[in-house]
This record gives C-alpha cells, structure tokens and sequence, in this order.
C-alpha cells in the first residue's frame, strides 16, 4: 500500500517496494488437482512418478503445471512413436505374407516349367515396379522430412526387404 509524505509542500505518495525475494505459491493437493481438473489423488501419483514436486509447505502451483504439461507433450510423443511402430511392424508382416504367397503363384498355377518360369518372371518384374514406386515415395518423405515438414516412416526398410527378397 503507498504511504503518503509531507515534506514542506504538497504531499508526495511513495510506492511501498514488493518484497525482494518472492517465493512461488505453495498450495495443498486439492489446489492441483481441481486446476489440472483431475481427481484429488493423481496429483500424489504424479509427485511418486516424479512428474511434479511437493515442497515442505504444498505443491508450487505454477512450477506443477508447467511439469504437467511438459509430461503430457512427452507422453503423447512416445504415443505416437509406438503408434508408428505398431503400424511398422504391421506392413513388414503383410508385406511378407505377400511376398510369400506371391513368389509361390508360379508352383500353384501350372506343373509346366515353361509355364512356371513365365509366371515367375511376371511376379519379379511386379515386385521390381512395387519396390522402385515404394522407395521413390520414401525418397519422397524423407526430402519432406529433412526439411522439417513431416515425420519419416519406416518404409525404405520395407522397400529395402522387397528389392531384395526379389
């Protein structure tokens, strides 16, 4: 609050100075949780997880938000990184059964060996087109990518297996 001072003249209003060290606020785990609109218990699961930290007096309101947030960007990137390799692992499997049933058309189709080989170098030259298209398109994303405009895929190692599978 300014204080008011007389010096032989009009009166001249001095502000007060905030104090020089100012620490954060500190408040219960009530405080927390009603901000971060979660139960009254997750703000202790996350203070035993590491995530935000409770002082002697209460947890710095401020300080657990910004940690907060900074968990919840780190979790939804890992999200998305084993999202990924989820989807990865799941074309390198489908590409395989593929490539199997595939390579195996030529036996299915005829017991002529003049027939069969025909039929096979049907089937390396349509792998042979898959592979080049697939791996100008990685060509592609990873031009993308090094100029910071998307995320990369894990399709050249995919391509890589279909060029020389064939």
């Amino acid at each position: 609050m300014p204080e008011t001072v007389t010096v032989g003249g009009p009166p001249v209003v001095e502000p007060v100075p905030p104090p020089r060290s100012r620490k954060p606020a500190t408040v219960s785990a009530s405080a927390p949780a009603a901000h971060l609109d979660c139960s009254r218990t997750y703000p202790d699961k996350l203070e035993a997880e590491g995530v935000i930290q409770r002082q002697s007096d209460g947890f710095p309101l401020d300080q657990s938000r910004v940690a907060y947030l900074r968990h919840l960007r780190r979790e939804r990137q890992q999200s998305s990184r084993s999202e990924a390799d989820e989807v990865d692992a799941l074309i390198d499997q489908r590409a395989g059964i593929t490539l199997t049933h595939v390579s195996g058309t030529a036996a299915r189709c005829s017991r002529d060996m003049q027939v069969r080989r025909t039929i096979y170098a049907v089937v390396l030259q349509i792998r042979r087109e898959l592979a080049e298209a697939a791996l100008a398109k990685a060509d592609e994303w990873e031009s993308r990518r090094s100029a910071g405009r998307t995320e990369g895929s894990g399709v050249r190692a995919l391509d890589r297996s279909i060029v020389v599978a064939a």
